[in-house]
């Protein structure tokens, strides 16, 4: 795994420059006004342009990259899941779209499930999921394409997992750990939830 890092990144006009650096297989929390945590994570994985600055994930710039280049997964707010496609499809989507070696794709997805407990729910819709299955199906989806760096918008239940021991179930073979970022407006659940640094950005209420 590589650090994530911003230099004078500008997500919204007239909010002052973000300098982040989250080291090596840390989890950070970074408390936001709300709503602009949201647009932080989304200029972050590229789906949204920045005004300013640069993203560094280790030491390649992917500004002007597009998300599947990027090497950065993702959990949205609410996991984002696809309603009409089972769990399974669901973790296994992001690997189609990058096109990833079959058998290799296939092995590591079967680890995640295992890892996250989520065998039973295989053949289920998002719907019939609890809160915390859907964030841990969300999670399996963004580690499934073996991402360098994990963004997490707004966590929701995680069954009372400290997030950053769910985080290092899926952990890749022979890797330090996932570097993550957390981005909430909630800053006591987000420093509960990481394991390190909190980091504040914006004004808020």
């Amino acid at each position: 795994m590589v650090t994530l890092r911003t230099q004078e990144l500008v997500a919204v006009p007239d909010i002052p420059p973000l300098d982040l650096d989250v080291p090596v297989g840390a989890t950070v929390a970074l408390v936001a006004a709300p709503r602009l945590g949201t647009t932080v994570a989304r200029v972050l994985v590229g789906l949204a342009a920045p005004a300013a600055g640069r993203i560094l994930v280790g030491d390649r710039e992917v500004t002007d990259l597009p998300p599947l280049h990027r090497r950065i997964g993702y959990v949205p707010a609410g996991g984002a899941l696809l309603p009409h496609l089972t769990v399974g499809r669901n973790i296994s989507y992001g690997q189609r779209r990058r096109k990833r070696v079959r058998e290799v794709a296939d092995g590591w997805a079967a680890a995640l499930v295992d890892r996250l407990e989520l065998a039973p729910t295989l053949g289920l819709r998002p719907h019939l999921l609890s809160d915390a299955q859907r964030f841990r199906v969300a999670l399996a989806r963004a580690m499934a394409c073996l991402p360098e760096v994990l963004v997490v918008d707004l966590p929701a239940a995680v069954d009372g997992v400290r997030l950053s021991d769910l985080v290092g179930r899926v952990s890749p073979p022979d890797s330090p750990g996932v570097t993550v970022l957390l981005c909430s407006a909630d800053g006591e659940v987000l420093t509960e939830l990481a394991d390190r640094a909190r980091v504040e950005y914006g004004a808020r209420p």
